[in-house]
């Protein structure tokens, strides 16, 4: 095997434990072209399924179209699949939209120094992308006609506003993201140049 290679998968498989580390519940690599865009999953974006549309600067209509989404994924090589999941002791609808929006801070959190790790590791372009609309903010400055993010070193792209079929995606890694009243689950990526 090529010396270069070795070392950059060795450096690859050392992310993995570190993200495993860091206190992510699954991760899992996977090969960038083996993420599945569609555009149908931006579709939802439009049609406003999450009440979100035009209200995250993280999310569509802010981000490239999911041609452009795909051309810039498929420059990478690697992606490294992230889970973060919890335990739930109730069901209510408001305690699960507070866990999980802690949690998807929680997780940005962590992606974002798995990107930083990522990079001081050599891989300068690695990008991580989150679960759902961004939650830095309460309300994301776009919503007052403001158009400069106020984190834009902490604030990183969904991965549905970006066009990535999440569930297939992970499918196509054996891992399930399991919707249930019992567990939440917060899913991410990390690409890999």
């Amino acid at each position: 095997m090529n010396p270069g290679l070795k070392a950059k998968l060795q450096s690859i498989l050392g992310l993995e434990t570190y993200a495993n580390r860091m206190g992510f519940s699954t991760t899992c690599l996977l090969l960038a072209r083996d993420i599945v865009l569609d555009e149908r999953v931006t579709m939802h974006c439009h049609l406003n399924l999450c009440t979100n549309y035009g209200k995250n600067l993280m999310c569509p209509p802010f981000l490239p179209s999911v041609a452009d989404n795909r051309q810039m994924i498929d420059r990478y090589t690697f992606a490294l699949l992230l889970q973060l999941k919890q335990a739930l002791d109730r069901y209510d609808k408001e305690f699960m939209r507070q866990t999980f929006d802690a949690n998807a801070r929680r997780f940005g959190q962590m992606a974002v120094a798995l990107e930083r790790k990522a990079f001081s590791d050599g891989f300068r372009l690695a990008m991580a992308l989150g679960a759902g609309e961004c939650k830095l903010c309460d309300n994301c400055v776009i919503q007052n006609g403001e158009r400069n993010c106020v984190h834009p070193g902490t604030a990183r792209p969904s991965m549905e506003g970006m066009g990535i079929d999440v569930v297939r995606t992970f499918a196509a890694a054996g891992l399930d993201l399991d919707f249930t009243t019992a567990q939440l689950t917060v899913a991410g990526i990390l690409l890999i140049d």
